[in-house]
């Protein structure tokens, strides 16, 4: 592969990282502590947290779809492994598993209803987000308890060599699962649903059961977020997943991922993750108010929307 040819199949990713460097270079220059050692450690847990939530919305986004449910998933997974462990650590050999599947079982609930109800994915998955926050809410009075055990709270606030555990985590999970979009044949299938649903179909893929495990995937990883999240905090609160809906969908949009579908790669949204944990800190440091954090990703989200549009519209011309 020449040089031109290895530019145009990675100058997102490239940019996106190139961005983020720059971003990060800028903050470091104008505030010198954003680089000590300590604050590193934060943004690193802080870009796992949002890089498992990403995967699964990445997942979602390459077949077409929408996962506006992932701040419920990530809550309630938190909430019943404090509950279920007891703060136990002996405790988590079943409640893992258990708190993991009922995640499973919420994405389910997801794919059913977009691959087999036909119902839009948006409206799907914001109708079940609303379900599962008032689940929440009705099984706790609205004040979850619980305690995380020591265990997890160990494996999201300590490091190895440094390096934080939760980062270590994130990093083996993402090589996991770009291999397996790039070089499996459910990868391959997951990109083929989004390019062209029909086409799909007709060439044999079973775009129902693609899309199904897409939100089950997604709601999967939302919940590993949410219960090592859980690890961070000495209280959890209702609405702690809520910053994870469209910061989800913002990374992956400023990495490359097509809102439309069928294009780009996670590595890309690896670098968006990034962008937005950077922007994120670079806005409270400044003290800037809630009210323009939110207009501003919200405007960064708008623009990855809009070069998604263009790129596809390209794509399709050259066609």
């Amino acid at each position: 592969m020449n040089l031109r040819a290895t530019w145009e199949k990675h100058s997102q990713a490239i940019l996106v990282y190139a961005v983020a460097i720059a971003l990060f270079v800028f903050v470091w220059v104008m505030r010198p502590g954003y680089a000590d050692p300590s604050n590193l450690k934060i943004l690193s847990a802080q870009a796992a947290i949002l890089g498992l939530a990403t995967l699964g919305q990445t997942i979602v986004l390459l077949t077409g779809g929408m996962d506006l449910s992932i701040p419920w998933v990530f809550t309630n997974s938190a909430f019943l492994m404090a509950v279920l462990s007891g703060g136990r650590d002996d405790a988590l050999v079943w409640v893992l598993p258990l708190v993991l599947g009922l995640a499973v079982l919420m994405g389910l609930v997801n794919g059913i209803g977009v691959a087999y109800l036909g119902i839009a994915p948006v409206i799907m998955t914001i109708g079940t987000n609303v379900i599962f926050q008032g689940l929440l809410v009705g099984l706790s009075n609205g004040t979850p308890g619980g305690a995380e055990p020591p265990l997890i709270a160990a494996i999201s606030t300590q490091t190895v060599g440094g390096i934080s555990i939760l980062l270590i985590i994130w990093v083996v999970i993402s090589i996991g699962a770009s291999i397996a979009l790039s070089r499996t044949r459910f990868g391959r299938e997951v990109y083929a649903t989004g390019s062209s649903y029909d086409a799909a179909r007709f060439s044999g893929v079973r775009v129902r059961r693609v899309t199904a495990a897409a939100y089950c995937l997604s709601a999967l990883f939302a919940g590993l977020a949410g219960v090592l999240f859980a690890g961070r905090l000495g209280q959890l609160y209702l609405g702690m997943g809520d910053p994870y809906q469209m910061a989800s969908v913002s990374a992956a949009a400023i990495g490359g991922i097509s809102l439309l579908g069928g294009r780009g790669r996670y590595l890309g949204a690896i670098g968006g993750v990034l962008i937005t944990v950077i922007l994120n800190g670079v806005l409270s440091a400044m003290n800037m108010p809630q009210s323009v954090q939110m207009i501003l990703n919200g405007a960064v989200l708008f623009l990855a929307v809009l070069a998604s549009s263009r790129r596809r519209s390209a794509a399709v011309a050259v066609a």
